[in-house]
């Protein structure tokens, strides 16, 4: 007998859970799916693991309903391209943001200093695999705003929009504008492609972000699911992983 895939998903999350006298489990009924968890991981082969991290953190009947509908391949197109069309942080939520990242309200001077430090670590090998676009113009604040924008609406392709290696040998840099060879790293976030890919043309995967957003970077990963969030320090480990 052919066992549809959110089925087996769900028979298997219920293993983690206590099995009473009469053969039902005691399953929490706000379980979320999550590939961090191992028995729905085990479960899932891994040609879709892609395509389902944007059901991470969704309720877990929700999700095997969904797998296991015959029109699954068109239900996700149309959740790919709700997703594609984030709202992003409003206004009042951007000023929240502000308070919790700067609590003493001024923004200090002393800070995105983090990504132009550790990054020159990386090594070019691994850099130049990765397009990236330092938000590095206008103020701190503003560069959260710019952010927000890209990651909600994309790329404006009306406007030209320059990228660069993530890091690559600096005898290159003339060629590219960018002085060091490499995309500007003094400002609060470095959005970054997919390996191999061009931003321009397959969106932002990764944002790095600098010293001055770290008390945020949980915000930025509940609203933007969808992206990979990475602390500057941490930038070298991540990419050379990757």
């Amino acid at each position: 007998m052919f066992i549809k895939l959110g089925t087996k998903l769900y028979n298997h999350a219920k293993r983690a859970y206590p099995i009473l006298a009469d053969g039902t489990a005691i399953i929490p009924p706000k379980i979320k799916f999550s590939l961090k968890n191992p028995y729905i991981l085990e479960t899932i082969p891994d040609k879709k693991l892609e395509e389902l991290k944007l059901f991470e953190g969704k309720k877990l009947k929700t999700v095997c309903r969904i797998l296991d509908n015959d029109n699954y391949i068109q239900i996700l197109n149309r959740y790919k391209k709700l997703c594609s069309q984030s709202k992003g942080f409003s206004e009042a939520e951007l000023q929240i943001l502000y308070k919790k990242a700067f609590p003493n309200i001024k923004v200090p001077t002393d800070i995105n200093y983090d990504a132009f430090i550790f990054l020159n670590n990386l090594p070019p090998n691994i850099g130049s695999k990765f397009d990236a676009h330092g938000l590095a113009k206008f103020s701190v604040t503003d560069q959260l705003k710019q952010l927000n924008t890209l990651l909600t609406k994309g790329i404006n392709k009306n406007k030209p929009f320059y990228t660069a290696p993530l890091s690559t040998r600096s005898d290159v840099g003339a060629g590219i504008g960018t002085g060091g060879g490499h995309a500007y790293r003094d400002g609060s976030f470095i959005i970054v492609g997919d390996k191999s890919k061009l931003i321009s043309e397959n969106g932002i995967k990764h944002v790095i972000v600098n010293d001055a957003y770290y008390n945020i970077i949980d915000d930025l990963k509940q609203k933007f699911p969808n992206i990979n969030f990475v602390r500057a320090d941490k930038a070298v480990e991540y990419f050379s992983k990757l």
